[in-house]
């Protein structure tokens, strides 16, 4: 069936080995995935490789040599299945625009981690020493999965990042299990394939520049719609957004409010060609500013917070921090710092007043949620 084949994987570049593989998988059996991709000169990441483990097999699928996904989007898409994944957004991103839904139930090993007591951002390997005992070798982190052939090293590196996702599936499951956290789990993970979160619209792409909130009102505003502008040129180009215009371009140009090229071109001084390709669009998208019911005017509180808000902000974090410690998880679990932002200033996150976090958070909000 292979196209190739090593003690601990098969490699498929056929559609029709990738169908008998997967369809050798029980029906109720889950599936770990991991993906490998390309992104560094395009806005879409290019899928080049696909690991699936499947009750002790793993199958490394060629994406760049399978000329049909369909055996993969079949099983991906049952209901009934659940599927494992680690820091889970990109892999699914990466799928999405490959044309590839990922079907809940979905799991995400860093999320259960994180539940669990874990460090929020724990990688996969650092998670699979502390839980499992386990080295993995790391050495191919940074390596071109565009290349073929690949080597021996990459493909026994591709494997091990699936190799090991169901033992820490069960793993965190019981310790959750005791925490009476099974639950909260099931929660974090039941929306992270929705494909408002996977790609979300242009409109909130100004969500992405940090430290755009912090400007006043109408540099915002014109903020705002310069990382609109980046985002549909960037889509349309398919070309990474800081090709375009850097997020410290947007904060200059959007404070600066320049009224004519030439001011542009004191501002983007290090930047002569984007000057000369874009300033008038550049001039006519701030000018244009947005509407008075625009959702991201709703959603800024108005410039830097005072001195006030700011000592608001600190206690409400100083309560978040006891709370989370109480619980052995990390505090932005509970609430961001954009969260305090937002609830400091009379804006409750909805997160916070709904399923897990609630009757913990409850006394948060009293204390904090009217400004």
């Amino acid at each position: 069936m292979s196209d190739s084949r090593s003690d601990s994987y098969v490699y498929l570049s056929d559609p029709a080995h990738l169908a008998e593989w997967l369809g050798a998988c029980e029906p109720a059996a889950p599936l770990a995935l991991d993906t490998e991709f390309e992104r560094q000169r395009t806005y879409f990441a290019q899928l080049c490789l696909v690991q699936i483990a499947c009750e002790g097999r793993i199958a490394l699928l060629d994406t760049l040599a399978l000329d049909s996904l369909d055996p993969l989007v079949a099983i991906l898409a049952e209901p009934a299945r659940r599927k494992l994944l680690h820091a889970a957004r990109q892999d699914l991103e990466v799928f999405y625009f490959a044309g590839v839904h990922v079907a809940a139930p979905l799991v995400d090993t860093q999320i259960a981690a994180a539940l669990a007591g874990f460090d929020e951002q724990i990688g996969y390997a650092e998670l699979v020493q502390q839980v499992l005992g386990i080295t993995l070798d790391k050495s191919q982190t940074r390596t071109n999965w565009r290349q073929r052939p690949l080597s021996a090293q990459q493909l026994h590196y591709a494997a091990d990042d699936v190799r090991h996702l169901a033992a820490l599936d069960a793993a965190l499951g019981e310790r959750l299990a005791v925490l009476g956290r099974t639950a909260w789990l099931a929660e974090e993970c039941r929306e992270l394939g929705a494909p408002a979160l996977i790609d979300p619209p242009v409109a909130d792409a100004w969500q992405r520049v940090k430290g755009l909130p912090a400007l006043e009102p109408e540099a915002f505003a014109r903020g705002v719609a310069l990382a609109r502008w980046r985002e549909q040129r960037a889509r349309e180009r398919d070309l990474p957004r800081g090709w375009v215009l850097k997020d410290a371009e947007i904060l200059a140009l959007a404070t600066a409010a320049p009224g004519s090229r030439s001011e542009i071109a004191s501002v983007l001084a290090d930047n002569p060609a984007f000057v000369r390709k874009h300033a008038d669009a550049v001039l006519e998208v701030m000018h244009g500013g947005l509407a008075e019911d625009d959702p991201a005017r709703g959603a800024h509180a108005g410039g830097p917070p005072s001195a006030a808000a700011r000592q608001r902000a600190k206690a409400c974090a100083a309560q978040v921090r006891a709370r989370a410690a109480e619980l052995g998880i990390g505090a932005s679990l509970l609430l961001t710092r954009r969260d305090i932002e937002r609830l400091v200033a009379g804006q409750v996150p909805s997160r916070a007043i709904a399923g897990w976090r609630a009757p913990l958070l409850a006394d948060v909000i009293d204390a904090f949620g009217h400004p």
